[in-house]
């Protein structure tokens, strides 16, 4: 998902700087220019964010060297992720729902996009000894910690009005709504102040005090109990995938057997079976779960998902295990999403 994720990225950046054509150079031949693979006197590091990529092509090292700028921001990899894995999977009625973390996902990714949208091709150079092409993507750093900035500024805004409801709040899940939230900021923040760190800048000052609230934030999540009940084949890969969601919600999860009660209770059912694949030399498994997450409240199904994942290996016993891995990857993707929606309609 990652890699996908980061040829996204790379294809973003390049529709962002396809507007700044006043910066394109035709290639040339000559002299082996410092900056293929050195620094550049011209564009140092020390102002700008380089990348350089080559290719058979013209239009092709440019990419790359594009590409190469979007690497440097990993905050821009995860935040693409998240924000595609909602868009997939958060579903209401036949329909997408916008869900909290999603808008937040939104808001850092536009600052990323702000940000490499001042990505230009300055140099092109084309080896005549072996016609390959080279290209140099520079970033302004100043202009694109302004980008930056701003964004860290307006969820600093938004994360103190949720920790204010946060202390106010005296009901076990208004206070987790409120939690929800709040971690929800507290992380597009960090994905911004890693970006402000490649670029060179120090942490920006916050009306927040942000070690106070994480603490806050994951105390009241930690006051709901959440009781994970799994049974059938792969039940225990199953359960870590659960645990593993609802740990990066920020909730902390107990084994439970069924009848038993909680906050939110999330119950599997799970089977795994050997499968035909149409040749002999591979064993393939298939795994399946039916998932369902409910409000123990009122004793309400919130969320109920289907997942599986079919596998293939020379040995029939690694085969069942890859499918078991791949399905507990899936469910704690789904189960992360499913109590995000939750707390956005508490």
């Amino acid at each position: 998902m990652k890699n996908m994720t980061l040829l996204l990225v790379a294809a973003a950046v390049l529709s962002f700087s396809a507007c700044a054509g006043g910066s394109r150079k035709s290639s040339s031949g000559g002299s082996r220019p410092a900056w293929v693979e050195n620094e550049s006197p011209k564009w140092p590091r020390s102002q700008y964010v380089t990348g350089v990529g080559s290719a058979d092509d013209e239009e092709g090292a440019a990419d790359r060297a594009r590409g190469e700028i979007s690497r440097v921001f990993s905050s821009a990899v995860s935040v693409d992720t998240t924000l595609d894995e909602s868009e997939s999977n958060v579903n209401q009625g036949g329909k997408t729902v916008s869900s909290f973390s999603q808008q937040v996902a939104q808001n850092v990714k536009t600052a990323s996009k702000k940000m490499l949208e001042g990505v230009e091709i300055t140099e092109r150079w084309k080896d005549g000894a072996t016609s390959r092409y080279y290209a140099l993507a520079t970033l302004n750093k100043s202009k694109a910690m302004a980008a930056v900035a701003e964004k860290t500024l307006a969820l600093d805004a938004d994360a103190s009005q949720w920790k204010t409801r946060l202390d106010a709040a005296t009901e076990k899940f208004e206070r987790a709504k409120a939690a929800a939230k709040l971690s929800v900021l507290l992380k597009g923040r960090l994905d911004l102040e890693n970006d402000r760190r490649v670029l060179g800048g120090g942490l920006l000052a916050s009306s927040v005090d942000v070690s106070a609230a994480k603490a806050a934030a994951a105390k009241a999540l930690a006051n709901l109990d959440v009781v994970v009940i799994a049974t059938g084949d792969h039940s225990d890969e199953i359960e870590t995938g659960i645990v593993t969601g609802l740990v990066a919600s920020g909730l902390m999860a107990k084994r439970g057997a069924a009848g038993d009660k909680g906050d939110i209770v999330v119950e599997s059912k799970s089977g795994a079976a050997a499968v035909e694949g149409g040749d002999e030399r591979w064993k393939w498994s298939r795994g399946t779960a039916v998932v369902t997450l409910k409000d123990g409240r009122e004793d309400k199904t919130f969320s109920r998902f289907d997942v599986s994942e079919r596998s293939a290996s020379a040995d029939a016993g690694e085969a069942r295990r890859r499918s078991a891995a791949g399905l507990a990857k899936k469910t704690a993707e789904k189960v992360t999403l499913a109590i995000a929606e939750f707390f956005e309609n508490q």
